[in-house]
Order: structure tokens, then C-alpha cells, then sequence
């Protein structure tokens, strides 16, 4: 039994051997692609040949040792191929692709031609040699030869057969009186066998070609898809810095407006300043005593110019990072900064807060959003004074900040003109404004309201209102720190 292993064992290693030898034969070394593959074909069919070659004539000398009589070629013409088939072989090995291409089309036309003339067009291997020749210009050759090739040798059998007919030609017949040999089926075999390989190398090539379209068309609609992709990205990115650099530009236009007002406190307390330093000039010194109380009121007024300077800093400034701040702080800023708008307006703004509330994220995207509702519900509240005509009347802004579990609101009340219903669902789109006065309306202050919210806060704004009534926005912002900085980051 393990006599019998080790015996079908051998036979596998020797099997496996001669594959190896075989692949390594075969194995193109052009580094054009296409003669690459036209150089494997070329190998596989000519090393099938040289077998193929070597059992017909080795057919042929047992022929002539049992003195059996036969047709066909005589064996020193197949000999001779043989040989000549070997030296293609070494040919294509050296590159020369196309040169042994011809000669391989040319070494099997020969004979059938011959056998065509001297035995008649009706000869069976005469016939194989003929689909075998018209198959290798299929395999090896374009298409456009295909066809040529089977008309001319359709032509050739056809007038060569009229010729032989009309005894023009004399040929030699004998095969037909005689029997069918065996070795005479074992050569049809073989054309047979030659036929069907390149049937089958053609239809391999055919289906890898099918095989290579096919990935290039998916690697060309992966490329597609990722170029749409990239487009897509690309234009959101060209959008996204368009927005933010208009949204820069409103800014900067709404400090514009604010200006007046900003100078005329910072001209309060430089005024307060002067005075009191004055003042304590003008003090004799048994009254020098006093100059405490006037230096205390003018580091006041110091103070207070330095506290709104920076506020103001702070909102025109564009870079920014995330931090803990203080919510009541910085919406006290934006109060300070719109103080004279509003008084001028004869609006009260009121702030409510029973708690110190701290926050992580971006302060300044913050005070973006507390000074574009502030400054919205002025407005509003400074237009329901003009259309009523009561300019006794003093209306009021209320801002609230609640600290509810795991978020803060923020609410902006308003006395103004309110919102129509149809356009509840627009104010928060960029470039909508129903401020046509003086076409003060950009459209791009509660539109920067709410990106804000959402994609710097993870949070929300909702609005409820009634004409003539006046508005209110609730900003709702989730105590995450975690979830802010990631958010934050994101938008980038």
C-alpha cells in the first residue's frame, strides 16, 4: 500500500514538473502588451504543433515499417516541418512576433496546397489544413484577413477543381478506392485537436478581452463617481467659503451702521475722563482730598470704554477656537455694543438670568448669534413705532437665559412688527428680507443665526409671532462639550 503512495505520488511531482517546464516554455517575455499576448498564442499553438508533428511522423515510419500503403505527405516532408516548426519556436522566443507569425500560416498552407493539387480538393486532411489555416488568421491576425483568406482559398478549391475535372489537371485519386487506415484517423485527430485549441485560445482571448473592458468601464465609473463626488464636494466648499466670506461682509456692514452709536459711547466716557481729571486740576490742595473720588470715577469710564472695545474686538475679529466662557458675560457685551441703538430707538433692553451659566465652544460664533437677534428685534420693535405713530411709547426687548438639564435657551422677545405666516418658514434662508427700507436687508443675519446654531452648537432655533405683536426666537444649545468641539471641528 504505501508502495502505491509513493509510486502515485512520484507521478504527481512528475506531472506538476513537466506543467512547470511547460508554463516556463510558454511564458512571453515581450513588454508591449499586445504582442505579449500574441507571443503566448503563438508559443502554446507552436509547441502543439511540434507535438503534433513529431506523432504524425512517427505514424508515418511505422507506415513504412509494416509497408502499409499510404497517402499524404511523404515523411521526409514532415520531417522537415517538424524542424522548421522547432525553429519558429526559438524565432518567437527571440521576439520576433509577426515574422513567425507568416511562417507558421505559410508552414501549414504549403502542404495543403500541395495536397490539394496532387490528391484533389476533397481531401479530408487537405480540408482540416484549410479551416486549421483560416482559424490562425482569426487568432493571430485581425479580422479583415479572416474573410480574405477564405475567399482565396474558396477560389482556389473551386477553380482548381474545375481545372481537375476537366482533366486540365491531372491528380492522383488512389485514396479514394482504398480503405479509411487507422493512422489516417489518428492524423485527422490531430488537425482536429490543433483546430479546437485555437478555437478554444480564441474564445479565452475573447473572454479575457470582455473580462478587461468590463474592469476598465467599472474603474471608469468609480472614477466617474469619485470625480462627481469631488465636484460636488468642491462646489459645496466654493459655496460654504462664499457664504462665510458674504457673511464677513454683512458683519462688517452691520458695525458699519453701528458705528455712530459705538463712537458716541466711547465719547461718554472719554468725556467723564476729561472732566474729572480737570476737575481734580482745578482742586485746590486742602481739597486734594477729593481727587480720590474723581480718579475712581474716571477709572470707571476707563473701564467701561476698555470693557466695549473689547466686546467689539471680539465680534469683528474672524479667527476664533473654542473655549469655556461665561454665557452671561458675553451676552452683556453684545447689550453694551447695541446700547445706544436701542436707546435712540426708545427700546429698554432687559436681560434675565437667575444663574451663571458657563459654556465650552466658539464665543465669538456665539455673540454672532446675540447680536444678529438683538439687532433684528430693534429693528423690528423701531419699525411697529413709526407704523403706529406713538413714538411716546417705549418698547421693550426681553432677553432670557435658562439652564434647563443638559441645555441652555436663550429667548429674544421683541415688541415689533411680527412675521407674516408665509414667510415663517423663510427667514432662516439666505439672502430672504422683508427689510426693504432703504434696502437694508442683506437676508444673511438670521441665515447666519441658525448655521450657526446647528453646525457650530449642535443645536436649534425656532421663531413663533404675531403681527403687530412682535416676535420670539428661542436658540436652544446642548451642554456637550464634547459634541460642541467635535461639531466645531467638523466646520472647519
Amino acid at each position: 500500500m504505501k508502495k502505491n503512495k509513493i509510486y502515485f505520488f512520484s507521478i504527481q511531482t512528475n506531472a506538476l514538473s513537466i506543467k512547470n517546464y511547460f508554463k516556463k516554455l510558454i511564458q512571453p517575455q515581450n513588454p508591449d502588451k499586445n504582442l505579449n499576448r500574441q507571443e503566448l498564442l503563438l508559443n502554446i499553438l507552436l509547441s502543439s504543433s511540434i507535438v503534433g508533428f513529431a506523432l504524425i511522423n512517427l505514424i508515418q515510419l511505422i507506415n513504412r515499417a509494416t509497408s502499409t500503403k499510404g497517402h499524404g505527405l511523404p515523411p521526409i516532408y514532415t520531417g522537415l516541418i517538424f524542424l522548421f516548426l522547432i525553429f519558429l519556436f526559438w524565432l518567437s522566443k527571440k521576439g520576433q512576433i509577426k515574422i513567425t507569425t507568416w511562417l507558421l500560416i505559410t508552414t501549414y498552407s504549403l502542404p495543403m496546397f500541395h495536397l490539394f493539387i496532387l490528391q484533389g480538393t476533397d481531401l479530408p486532411t487537405s480540408l482540416l489544413l484549410a479551416v486549421l489555416i483560416i482559424s490562425l488568421f482569426g487568432l493571430l491576425i485581425e479580422d479583415g484577413p479572416v474573410l480574405m483568406s477564405s475567399a482565396i482559398i474558396g477560389i482556389f478549391m473551386i477553380l482548381l477543381a474545375y481545372f481537375q475535372h476537366t482533366s486540365l489537371i491531372k491528380f492522383n485519386d488512389y485514396w479514394r478506392a482504398e480503405k479509411n487506415e487507422v493512422t489516417d484517423t489518428v492524423i485527422y485527430a490531430l488537425l482536429l485537436l490543433v483546430i479546437a485549441l485555437i478555437i478554444w485560445l480564441l474564445s479565452r482571448s475573447l473572454k479575457q478581452a470582455l473580462a478587461s473592458a468590463r474592469e476598465s468601464e467599472e474603474k471608469l465609473q468609480e472614477e466617474y463617481e469619485l470625480l462627481e463626488i469631488k465636484v460636488i464636494e468642491r462646489t459645496k466648499q466654493l459655496h460654504q467659503a462664499e457664504e462665510e466670506k458674504i457673511i464677513q461682509l454683512y458683519r462688517l456692514a452691520e458695525f458699519g451702521r453701528l458705528s455712530s452709536g459705538i463712537f458716541h459711547d466711547l465719547i461718554n466716557p472719554l468725556t467723564a475722563v476729561s472732566l474729572n481729571l480737570e476737575q481734580i486740576k482745578g482742586e485746590a490742595g486742602d481739597k486734594i482730598v477729593n481727587a480720590k473720588s474723581y480718579l475712581d470715577q474716571a477709572l470707571l469710564a476707563t473701564h467701561r470704554m476698555e470693557n466695549l472695545i473689547v466686546g467689539i474686538k471680539k465680534q469683528i475679529q474672524q479667527k476664533s477656537s473654542p473655549t469655556v466662557f461665561i454665557v452671561n458675560e458675553e451676552i452683556e457685551q453684545i447689550i453694551q455694543i447695541l446700547t445706544h441703538k436701542a436707546r435712540q430707538a426708545k427700546i429698554q433692553i432687559n436681560f434675565i438670568s437667575t444663574e451663571i451659566i458657563k459654556f465650552y465652544g466658539d464665543a465669538v460664533k456665539f455673540g454672532q448669534i446675540i447680536i444678529n437677534l438683538l439687532a433684528n428685534a430693534i429693528e423690528a420693535s423701531e419699525e411697529q413705532i413709526k407704523i403706529s405713530n406713538d413714538h411716546s411709547s417705549k418698547k421693550e426687548i426681553k432677553i432670557e437665559l435658562l439652564n434647563q438639564k443638559n441645555k441652555i435657551l436663550i429667548l429674544v422677545s421683541d415688541q415689533g412688527v411680527g412675521i407674516m405666516a408665509e414667510n415663517i418658514d423663510k427667514i432662516f434662508e439666505p439672502f430672504f428680507s422683508t427689510k426693504t427700507e432703504n434696502d437694508r436687508g442683506l437676508g444673511l443675519g438670521l441665515a447666519s443665526v441658525k448655521n450657526i446654531t446647528e453646525h457650530n452648537f449642535s443645536g436649534s432655533i425656532t421663531v413663533e409671532s404675531q403681527i403687530n405683536l412682535g416676535s420670539r426666537f428661542i436658540v436652544s444649545l446642548p451642554l456637550d462639550p464634547i459634541k460642541n468641539l467635535i461639531n466645531k471641528n467638523n466646520s472647519i
